[in-house]
């Protein structure tokens, strides 16, 4: 397992060699201010269109963005209580640029019997032609994968919130038949298909998209799990074996640098046995082949046996995420939530039982955050109903549950506030399509 990671490290270090080597920085200063009143507006999340940085504004409305300096940049300013909004700032021969914006507050018009209606679930885009099977977020609109009957035939389709097709693009047969969407850390999307994997991104309103080599998608992408304050966190964790490590690549330094160790100490114990319930002669062939790749035979052995595909094998769930400049790993098999200051120093640890329910079944695995209220999100199933419950990221603790209306959603996403996901009905003819409700 260790040649194994050092080939990882050093295929990750290589390919970010011309990364870490942009020294020029900018600093974005600004106010954000209620049109007509002129007060600060606290809270505000800020953040850079496809690329790693964010922040929020203070109790005055101020700010401040330190970025690699390139020619533009455009700022996502987003604040529930008012309508969005998108500057865009070039850079100049100054090192700060300053900038002031003022948001139009919202207005939340009830109709005639909402005093007494629930929350609805609003449909965002659906149609009769095809399916919905995937989204993510760009700036204010929405990325689709749509199909009229199998992936194998995806359609790339840039949309707004209420529907409206701006672009499209259809994926040439020689990708394979299209997957699922990936959210990297620098905020592009990406296409996972069969066979390739390309990046998408946006021209004025027209759709592109860029073929990246699958070897570096693997190597240099898809590992790293975030950046922040020069620094990139990545993982060499490997789904058929119970430890992985995370590691941080500092700006201008090309040697990581250990996080943390994640792994489930009783699984590890069960993995390392299959060696000896082994008959001889598989032992013998193990012993081989684990000398042929320069590997622990006893990873092989597990892999021989079938032990990874039993039930008794539980791929390691420990995210990782940055939430107000706060390096958060959510340690489910130790049960404890450590934290991380911004020189990856660790700060403490609180313990966390959110995933051991009464019922193990309900705990999916699964976290969500919601970066533009830097909050936190687990994921439960129960009686075929899909529940969201808020835990505290600085104590670990439950704040409230939510539960989603349409029970069998999937692909779901958090995004200011609101749940989005797609939905078909059980028996129905609808196709799938993308919904969004808020969190209340």
């Amino acid at each position: 397992m260790s040649n194994y990671k050092h080939i990882f490290i050093l295929c990750f270090v290589l390919g970010f060699q011309t990364l870490i080597s942009q020294n020029e920085k900018i600093v974005v200063i600004g106010k954000i201010l209620e049109l007509g009143s002129g007060k600060g507006i606290d809270a505000t999340a800020i953040r850079i269109s496809n690329a790693p940085y964010a922040t929020s504004t203070d109790k005055k409305g101020e700010f401040s963005l330190t970025l690699p300096k390139k020619a533009i940049y455009k700022l996502i300013i987003s604040h529930l209580s008012y309508e969005g909004f998108i500057k865009e700032i070039k850079a100049n021969s100054s090192d700060t640029i300053h900038v002031t914006i003022s948001l139009l507050q919202r207005s939340n018009i009830l109709d005639t019997i909402s005093f007494y209606a629930v929350n609805k679930p609003e449909t965002l885009v659906g149609k009769t032609s095809y399916s919905i099977f995937d989204f993510d977020f760009y700036e204010d609109k929405l990325i689709l994968l749509a199909a009229q009957n199998s992936l194998t035939k995806a359609q790339i389709q840039l949309s707004t919130y209420g529907g409206k097709i701006i672009s499209t693009y259809d994926l040439p047969k020689q990708a394979g038949e299209a997957k699922h969407f990936f959210h990297d850390y620098e905020g592009y999307t990406e296409i996972i298909c069969k066979d390739s994997v390309f990046r998408l991104d946006v021209l004025n309103t027209e759709l592109m998209i860029l073929p990246i080599r699958q070897k570096d998608f693997n190597q240099s992408i898809e590992p790293i799990a975030d950046s922040a304050n020069g620094n990139f966190y990545f993982h060499d964790n490997w789904v058929k074996y119970p430890l992985f490590n995370y590691y941080y690549l500092k700006n201008n330094d090309s040697l990581n640098h250990l996080l943390s160790t994640i792994t489930n100490s009783d699984l590890m114990k069960l993995y390392n046995l299959e060696y000896y319930y082994l008959p001889s002669r598989m032992q013998l062939e193990a012993r081989r082949i684990a000398q042929y790749y320069k590997t622990d035979k006893r990873i092989i052995a597990a892999l021989m046996s079938g032990f990874t595909q039993s039930m008794f094998y539980e791929p390691l769930y420990a995210p990782i995420f940055i939430l107000k400049d706060t390096i958060c790993i959510f340690n489910h098999h130790n049960d404890f939530l450590y934290h991380y200051n911004n020189q990856n120093q660790l700060i403490d640890s609180v313990s966390i039982s959110y995933h051991h329910p009464k019922n193990w079944r309900e705990w999916k695995k699964q976290l969500f955050v919601d970066e533009v209220a830097n909050k936190v999100y687990a994921f439960f199933s129960k009686d075929g109903h899909h529940y969201l419950k808020q835990i505290d990221h600085q104590t670990g603790k439950e704040i409230s549950t939510y539960k989603i209306k349409h029970h069998s959603a999937e692909k779901i996403k958090i995004k200011d506030g609101y749940v989005y996901y797609v939905y078909r009905p059980f028996d129905s003819t609808q196709e799938r399509f993308l919904y969004r409700e808020r969190i209340e």
